[in-house]
């Protein structure tokens, strides 16, 4: 691999390194507000994050056992924390599967039309 290239993965790990770090501290910190969706939405094209690796990271904070014990003992009795941030995974999840949708439809409309 070239050294160009090697610096280039370097630097995508390290993208993919502060998204995920800073959703952990958002979850453990914050209930999903306006400020963690102000945060969230000016970090993730500045890292270069998709809708996929969004929502997969949403996943891994969602049901991360270790940050789950840390947000329970930060914020005792208040159960409702997690459900916002699951509200968010699945309104991003549907989206996701809406675009992937008009995708393959997209697809399928052109490989019928070369067809003919």
């Amino acid at each position: 691999m070239s050294s160009r290239r090697q610096k280039r993965a370097q630097l995508r790990a390290m993208e993919y390194l502060a998204y995920s770090s800073t959703l952990s501290y958002l979850r453990a910190q914050h209930d999903y507000d306006q400020d963690a969706k102000s945060i969230i939405e000016h970090l993730r094209p500045l890292l270069h994050i998709s809708s996929h690796r969004h929502l997969a990271e949403l996943k891994r904070i969602i049901n991360d056992e270790e940050l789950e014990r840390l947000v329970s003992l930060k914020h005792l009795g208040d159960s409702h924390l997690k459900q916002k941030w699951m509200e968010l995974e699945e309104k991003e999840g549907d989206e996701e599967n809406k675009m992937n949708t008009s995708i393959n439809n997209s697809t399928t409309t052109r490989k019928k039309f070369k067809g003919t």
